[in-house]
């Protein structure tokens, strides 16, 4: 892997993804590949190797890990590969990391309570989508246990529900400006961007990596209002299926009922022939 993204989720991860992938270090690993395999590279077991990691505790398991997810993928960003710097420097030592960073502790956390937080709310919905035994809805239920057990290892034991909760909000800013701080403490200063999402541009990001400029704006994706587009179409999905189950329900019933009252209805008939 040539280039590594250690910003979390919601600090400009998707759009670095975009932007890596128009400057030739495609393919690049994001939790969208681990759901949907939008470069077409499988990733059926990924879910349940990144829970393996998150729950291992032998330093060499992690690293031998981080190499077999990550063995096809030229680049990378997001949690939940991002949760894990210590490996990803000790498996990658000749990377070239980037640090995405919002403009402050409050603007990550605004967009964090707008997108992943709002998913997380709607556990009515999101629980119904997950069953069913479609792709890539059958990958739903396991990538949220995945993703509770790497925040849980980041988080001392709290997972999304803490970090959501607005009583933890003054904790969970000062969690994500300790991160930043401590990616700026472990990796090479000469190996690291601090890239800063909103300000800074192809121009700062071509540089350090070497390559030419392209001539088009940097991309803006996965914003705040695309996911929560998102989240509508979950739960028109969510209300398909109930509204498909009752019918089916319905059916079955009036079905039942038929076949009962035509039981009841033979033998009187039978008598009344005799």
């Amino acid at each position: 892997m040539k280039v590594i993204g250690l910003g979390p989720a919601r600090s400009g991860t998707d759009s670095l993804r975009s932007a890596l992938k128009t400057l030739g270090f495609g393919p690049t690993y994001h939790m969208k590949e681990i759901l949907f395999e939008e470069s077409g590279l499988s990733t059926y077991n990924d879910a349940d190797l990144w829970l393996k990691l998150a729950l291992a505790e032998d330093e060499t398991e992690k690293n031998k890990l981080i190499a077999t997810i990550l063995e096809p993928w030229n680049s990378g960003v997001d949690w939940p590969m991002s949760a894990f710097p210590e490996q990803l420097l000790k498996v990658y030592p000749d990377a070239k990391f980037i640090l995405t960073m919002r403009s402050s502790a409050e603007a990550w956390y605004n967009s964090l309570t707008g997108s992943i937080c709002k998913i997380e709310a709607n556990n009515w919905s999101v629980s119904i989508v997950r069953k069913i035994p479609l792709f890539p809805f059958t990958r739903m239920k396991r990538v949220n246990i995945m993703m509770g057990a790497v925040v849980r290892s980041q988080l001392e034991g709290d997972n999304f529900v803490h970090m959501c909760d607005l009583a933890n909000m003054e904790a969970t800013m000062k969690w994500y400006d300790d991160w930043n701080a401590r990616i700026q403490r472990i990796v090479p200063k000469d190996q690291l961007l601090v890239f800063k999402t909103g300000e800074d541009g192809y121009e700062k990001l071509a540089s350090y990596l070497g390559v030419a400029v392209p001539e088009k704006p940097y991309p803006s994706v996965n914003s705040t209002r695309e996911v929560k587009f998102a989240l509508v179409q979950i739960r028109l999905v969510a209300l398909l299926v109930v509204a498909v189950w009752l019918f089916f329900l319905v059916t079955l019933v009036r079905g039942i009922h038929r076949l009962m009252n035509e039981r009841d209805t033979v033998p009187r008939k039978v008598i009344k022939d005799n």
